[in-house]
Order: structure tokens, then C-alpha cells, then sequence
């Protein structure tokens, strides 16, 4: 089933006031990729820093080792960020969280390039992985991989010039909206909550920001919910 976008109004939405879902169909996510305090350019990072220098970061280990799995839907998709050389390590990441990757869903234009061991850098890739099926019923089919803002409005290329450290496109989480309108959805590592979609993350901000404590901690008691609202203070 797919929903008509022209003929069916969209429903509004309303967070619950007394408990979020228990799972989630879609998760978003822009892992904090550690890269080992890599350097590029005459043994100095860019003009951006390092990952770590802006915010925590996670070996491939200890990302692969989060129970994804605990908080995704039976049928389930999951759209994560990743760059050229962790690519292969993404895939393992997605793998261990219980998805078989499928294809790259989005590329980002950053407008500014690294050097590289190959070619100069300037792109970032978000992969995409199922469990089980895609979640029905479906939206948006017609979303652009790509998106070139500057020079053809309608062309293929994510070229949104890049703010602070990491932020990535808001017109991808948009598009991600679009293509999955009904279904519930979760921004992992995130910075803000979005328009009807939940969020967990440091610092994480806005009406949909939830709790999921066994993601903290592997010893949290069975009797407690999988997913919380922040306790109020």
C-alpha cells in the first residue's frame, strides 16, 4: 500500500503526554564515528577538527554492541550516516543492529573538501538497512538521492554548505518524513527533536526527546519501560 500525498491530507500529529511507543519503524541516525584522532593535511585536522574535538566519540565495538534491536519495530528501516573510509565498518554496525544494508540513500555536498589518500574528500553517504520488510503503508517515492541547491534547484545533490561540526542537511530528515508519513520514528544521537519524530541523544532537545535506559545501561530492571520521557526537574 502507498499513500496518496496529493488526495490524502496529512493527519496532525500529537506527541502521547503519558508514554512514548515501545519501538520504532524508521531510526535516523549520525553515529559518533571514531576515527582515532585522524589528521589529514601536514599532520594537522581540518579547519573543522577532529570528531572528538566537538563531541564524544564510539568505537565500532561499542556501537555494535548497542541493543538496537530492543527499541526497533518488527519491520523495520534504518538510514544511517557514514563517510568513504567507514563504510565497511557502517555496514558491520548496521549488521550487528539486526538490518541487512540495501543501498546508499542520500549523499551530502559539504562544499568543502579534505585531502584524501585516493581523491580529495568532500562527501558524506547516509546507507540504508531493513529488518524484515519496509514499513507500510509507504509514502514519498520520488524523494532525490542527491540534491544541488545552488546551481539547479531540481538536480541531484545534497549541497547544503555544512554549519556546525557534524549537523547534517535538514532536507534529508524532511525527505525521511515524506517517504514514511505514518509510521513511528526515532533520531538516534541527536541534537533536537523534529517535527513528529522522537529523539535520544546528549543534549538532545524539543517535545519528542525520550529516555531509553537499557541503552545507558545493559543492568536496567525488566519492569522498566523500554522507552521514557525524561523524568521532569
Amino acid at each position: 500500500m502507498q499513500i496518496d500525498l496529493f488526495n490524502t491530507p496529512p493527519e496532525s500529529f500529537q506527541y502521547p503526554t503519558t508514554e512514548p511507543p515501545q519501538s520504532f519503524e524508521v531510526i535516523y541516525c549520525d553515529p559518533p564515528w571514531d576515527y582515532d584522532g585522524r589528521a589529514f593535511l601536514n599532520g594537522k585536522a581540518h579547519e573543522t577538527g577532529s570528531a572528538s574535538d566537538h563531541y564524544d566519540t564510539m568505537k565500532p565495538q561499542e556501537l555494535m554492541d548497542m541493543n538496537i534491536q530492543h527499541i526497533s519495530s518488527k519491520n523495520c528501516i534504518c538510514y544511517m550516516w557514514t563517510t568513504g573510509p567507514q563504510l565497511d565498518i557502517s555496514i558491520r554496525v548496521l549488521t550487528a543492529w539486526g538490518f541487512k544494508y540495501k543501498t546508499i540513500a542520500f549523499v551530502w555536498d559539504k562544499l568543502v573538501t579534505n585531502p584524501g589518500y585516493y581523491t580529495m574528500s568532500q562527501t558524506e553517504l547516509c546507507i540504508v538497512g531493513t529488518k524484515a520488510a519496509i514499513p507500510k503503508p509507504r509514502g514519498s517515492r520520488n524523494e532525490r538521492q542527491f540534491l544541488q541547491e545552488f546551481e539547479v534547484k531540481e538536480k541531484e545533490l545534497v549541497q547544503e554548505r555544512r554549519t556546525r561540526h557534524s549537523a547534517k542537511p535538514k532536507k534529508v530528515i524532511q525527505s525521511l518524513s515524506r517517504m514514511h508519513p505514518t509510521q513511528t520514528k526515532i533520531e538516534l544521537f541527536s541534537r533536537r527533536a523534529h517535527p513528529e519524530w522522537y529523539c535520544w541523544g546528549h543534549g538532545a532537545k524539543g517535545a519528542g526527546t525520550v529516555v531509553i535506559p537499557r541503552l545507558e545501561s545493559p543492568d536496567i530492571p525488566g519492569h522498566i519501560a523500554k522507552v521514557m520521557y525524561p523524568l521532569p526537574f
